[in-house]
């Protein structure tokens, strides 16, 4: 009896992280690495971050950014897996239709890099999985550094 209930026990304890690593990862939940990856189609320009800086929606959906500073941000590809350069001014706002799937990278020229440094993120779009998911601080004071 006491071999059956340890059997049990080893089974079940095993079992449960096996089940918690299935959950997925572009539904609202975290990439691979542990950062957060969210279910909408809508980002904010804030603080020289994009908010959120991982996000999963369905292919054929259409992203909005908007600029909720008074200074300009842009909208530009990092990957070549689409094409984007667009100026955001104080308030404004630019939108994409991502219609295949993958994970497209974006950044602002102004306030980041194209290697997703500064002000940086990623768009998972279908049954794509971000693998290395942006952490939720992009290293932005919050302060106009230019």
């Amino acid at each position: 009896m006491i071999r059956r209930r340890r059997f049990l026990t080893v089974t079940a304890a095993s079992t449960v992280p096996l089940v918690a690593g299935c959950t997925g990862a572009n539904n609202g939940g975290s990439g691979r690495d542990g950062a957060t990856v969210e279910e909408t189609s809508d980002v904010s320009m804030t603080g020289n971050q994009f908010q959120p800086r991982n996000i999963h929606v369905d292919a054929g959906t259409t992203v909005t950014w908007s600029n909720d500073d008074d200074f300009d941000h842009t909208v530009t590809s990092a990957s070549d897996n689409w094409d984007k350069d667009t100026n955001v001014s104080g308030e404004g706002q630019t939108t994409h239709t991502f219609e295949n799937n993958g994970v497209y990278d974006v950044y602002c020229t102004i306030r980041g890099g194209s290697d997703l440094s500064g002000m940086g993120m990623k768009v998972g779009v279908g049954d794509a999985t971000i693998e290395s998911s942006l952490g939720g601080d992009s290293g932005g004071s919050g302060e106009d550094p230019y």
